[in-house]
């Protein structure tokens, strides 16, 4: 469920394709707004965690469903294979600048 979150967070405040539905979200929510701090729930990511993570729990409530279950299931593996992405694009710039190393010193 925590990567199931993350990944929620991550898409509604990221997504470009789902902005036009934050954005009507954030229009048809004016009370969700707080003044003291200046941005709607949907913009603040402590906040949209919190909601998220009760979304999710309730999923899981549900899991019955095999919408939901091919909705966690398919956030928990966008998530995963992000970081193992990350964790491939690291290891090659590693090795490029290895080789970046090695042509300096013969040249």
């Amino acid at each position: 469920m925590i990567l199931c979150t993350e990944a929620m967070v991550h898409l509604i405040r990221n997504a470009g394709p789902l902005a036009p539905l934050v954005a009507w979200l954030r229009g048809k929510t004016p009370w969700l707004y707080s003044e003291t701090q200046g941005q709607h729930l949907l913009d603040c990511g402590y906040c949209l965690s919190v909601w998220c993570a009760a979304g999710a729990y309730f999923l899981v409530g549900y899991r019955r469903f095999w919408i939901a279950e091919l909705l966690i299931v398919m956030l928990v593996v966008h998530r995963l294979s992000n970081f193992l992405h990350l964790g491939f694009s690291y290891l090659r710039d590693k090795q490029l600048d290895l080789r970046v190393a090695r042509n300096r010193r013969v040249g």
